[in-house]
């Protein structure tokens, strides 16, 4: 607490709670506009499921199972601590956000942005409350926000990955025998793509100049970005999960290129467009979850989660690769941002109007030829590597 903070600590002679009795009698105001509604949304169906089944489940871009997933928990959370109140969830006090925010501090020890996204989700529900004719919440009020400004959400705490060596990363993936594992996880170390943008990964994505790839996938290169390139991928930014505003343009390295024909030439020949088909259904990856399986089979137990770090799971892939491009390539850190999908705010106005010809393009002759001279090795013994 600074001194600034001690004297006007000191200048209050009343409460806080006293004073904003004071304004609201003052003004005529209520200090509570949700109590006259709470016990009416008893018995009424769920408005969280509402809201999830109205706006959620109806957004485009977003990887549905996993994402409705996560809104549902955090309304778990939620209805679990209001519980212990006597008011209904969809009617909070601002001092009930304010107290689970501290609950999910100090007793869960969530990280802030954990907390954060967690009363971003709530927010959401609440604004589409606000919004929505049958509901009562008033359009001038809302607790969330007002508890955002007068909690604090404690330190950034969050984990950081194991620091693992180039040599100790290539004497695991040595040990990885399937290769639809080892190129699945060479794809997102080698890229940094996120598990996400791989579900989406379609054949049409992905340029490889090998005659028999290109004669078993008529469709293999198709996307109209690649049509002047050779041996590149394009991460388009229009499917659900991809989460990137940007496209982008990314080359495939020999250990790459290595992988995938092998991956392509022994993958399920059925009718479906994607890279990545799941183990099961030969059909699209539901889930982010079978991306994650190949890695914890590979890097767990031994870099399992600990009290000092994080699990290796398929994100390491994307830390890996924003690390090795910063940190040993020395590219700086537009060229990063470009490609990891990350939104770069341009310098002047209408810098990228057009983001295929002034943003996608030329990012990535900037980027091509350092990638291709040195991005790390996997040391990969690429044998009958013309197939």
């Amino acid at each position: 607490m600074s001194d600034d903070d001690i004297h006007v600590g000191e200048a209050l002679e009343k409460s806080p709670e006293q004073i904003r009795e004071e304004y609201a009698e003052a003004f005529d105001q209520p200090t509570d506009p949700l109590a006259q509604y709470n016990n009416v949304f008893t018995g009424l169906p769920d408005p969280f499921d509402y809201f999830i089944y109205m706006v959620v489940t109806n957004r485009d871009r977003i990887d549905k199972p996993d994402t409705i997933e996560e809104y549902r928990r955090t309304f778990r959370q939620w209805r679990e601590f209001m519980a212990t109140t006597d008011r209904h969830p969809a009617c909070p006090t601002k001092q009930q956000i304010k107290s689970f925010i501290t609950w999910r501090r100090d007793v869960h020890n969530n990280a802030p942005s954990t907390i954060k996204l967690k009363l971003s989700r709530l927010n959401q529900a609440y604004e589409y409350w606000q919004d929505e004719s049958v509901f009562p919440h008033p359009i001038e009020y809302n607790p969330i926000q007002i508890a955002r400004k007068e909690v604090a959400f404690g330190e950034n705490k969050e984990k950081p990955f194991p620091n693992l060596s180039l040599q100790s990363l290539r004497d695991i993936f040595s040990q990885i025998a399937n290769i639809r594992s080892r190129t699945l996880i060479g794809s997102q170390l080698k890229l940094g793509i996120r598990a996400g943008e791989l579900r989406n990964w379609m054949i049409r994505d992905i340029h490889i100049s090998h005659a028999g790839v290109q004669k078993c996938y008529p469709n293999l290169g198709t996307h109209p970005a690649l049509e002047d390139y050779t041996d590149v991928v394009v991460i388009p930014p229009d499917r659900d999960g991809n989460k990137s505003s940007v496209p982008r343009l990314l080359p495939i390295d020999e250990e790459l290129r290595w992988l995938l024909i092998r991956h392509l030439m022994t993958r399920p020949q059925v009718d479906e467009p994607w890279v990545f088909l799941s183990t099961q259904s030969f059909t699209q990856l539901s889930t982010t979850r079978p991306v994650n399986r190949p890695w914890k089979e590979a890097f767990h137990p031994e870099y399992a989660e600990t009290d000092d770090n994080r699990a290796v799971t398929s994100h390491f892939g994307r830390h890996w690769f924003s690390s090795y491009t910063r940190l040993e390539m020395g590219l700086n850190r537009e060229l990063v941002q470009y490609m990891r999908g990350d939104l770069i705010e341009p310098e002047g106005e209408n810098e990228w109007e057009d983001a295929i010809d002034d943003y996608l393009h030329p990012n990535y002759e900037h980027i091509n030829d350092d990638y291709r001279n040195e991005i790390f090795k996997l040391n990969i013994p690429m044998k009958h590597y013309a197939l």
